[in-house]
């Protein structure tokens, strides 16, 4: 149910509101919100617990040390114990909520990154998370046996994915400069430093990220581009095997065939003579 004004109803708002050690991850409640009409809410008194929202429909505009922001359907936003939060959503504001706490909250969060609190972290909407969070909801209002524990694994996994999305969506936003300079010259020498150097990461960071990214590693994935366009090359023109092996990079032609028949499974000529 809605309430266009929530802020009067500190009680409410303030239900099972409780700092606890007794568990590691413990849920005081959790569930979700669906605004039928705008709506705002202000907690002028804070929680004793942490207080994470996942959007899914809609956005939430937030009051954050007297900053407006907003997040959007994807976003996640972590308010630390005690914080007098603030925020607003429209008629078409759907969000998911858990208040947790526990003696290895704080740790966790930290080794998720969400130690700088409170945070909004910005990700495309995950339907997993959405799913998971559906069941945490399930599993709470059950209250079975041994609902408590698989309460705290359930929201560590959701905690876990914000973080992993966050992750990748950086980590892609890393790699732009250095994959337009790869297409733009994989015929030519590339050395890793210098890709590395245009991301602004080491050289052993960016070769990780990169192949987290793609799934090889920035030579394997220029060794690919060079192959591909060898392929076009044999497929389409009358060049000869010296012509294409320096034409996609490599001054060797022995080395240009050797490395062809291993990652296509037959010789340059074998293939031309195939097509």
């Amino acid at each position: 149910m809605a309430r266009i004004t929530r802020y009067q109803n500190l009680e409410w708002l303030n239900f099972n509101s409780k700092s606890s050690k007794d568990y590691p991850i413990f849920i005081n409640t959790t569930g979700y919100y669906d605004a039928l009409s705008p709506f705002e809410t202000y907690n002028s008194l804070g929680r004793d617990d942490y207080y994470l929202i996942y959007i899914t429909d809609g956005q939430l505009s937030f009051n954050i040390d007297d900053n407006e922001h907003i997040a959007k359907k994807g976003s996640a936003i972590i308010f630390p114990p005690n914080y007098l939060y603030k925020y607003s959503g429209s008629s078409a504001t759907r969000y998911l909520y858990a208040h947790f706490t526990g003696s290895y909250a704080d740790k966790f969060l930290e080794e998720c990154g969400f130690d700088n609190l409170p945070c909004i972290i910005e990700n495309d909407f995950n339907v997993e998370i959405q799913n998971k969070f559906n069941l945490l909801i399930n599993t709470f209002l059950l209250n079975e046996s041994l609902s408590i524990q698989r309460c705290a694994c359930l929201l560590q996994e959701i905690l876990i994915d914000i973080y992993k999305d966050n992750e990748d969506k950086a980590n892609s936003s890393l790699l732009k400069a250095s994959l337009k300079y790869i297409h733009s010259f994989f015929t030519s020498k590339i050395e890793i430093p210098y890709l590395a150097n245009l991301e602004s990461l080491s050289n052993s960071r960016y070769v990780a990220v990169f192949k987290k990214q793609t799934g090889k590693s920035p030579n394997e994935y220029i060794i690919d581009l060079r192959l591909q366009l060898a392929k076009s090359l044999l497929d389409n023109t009358n060049m000869s095997i010296r012509q294409i092996s320096e034409r996609v990079g490599y001054n060797d032609q022995y080395f240009f065939s050797r490395l062809f028949k291993k990652h296509i499974g037959v010789s340059p000529q074998q293939y031309r003579k195939n097509k």
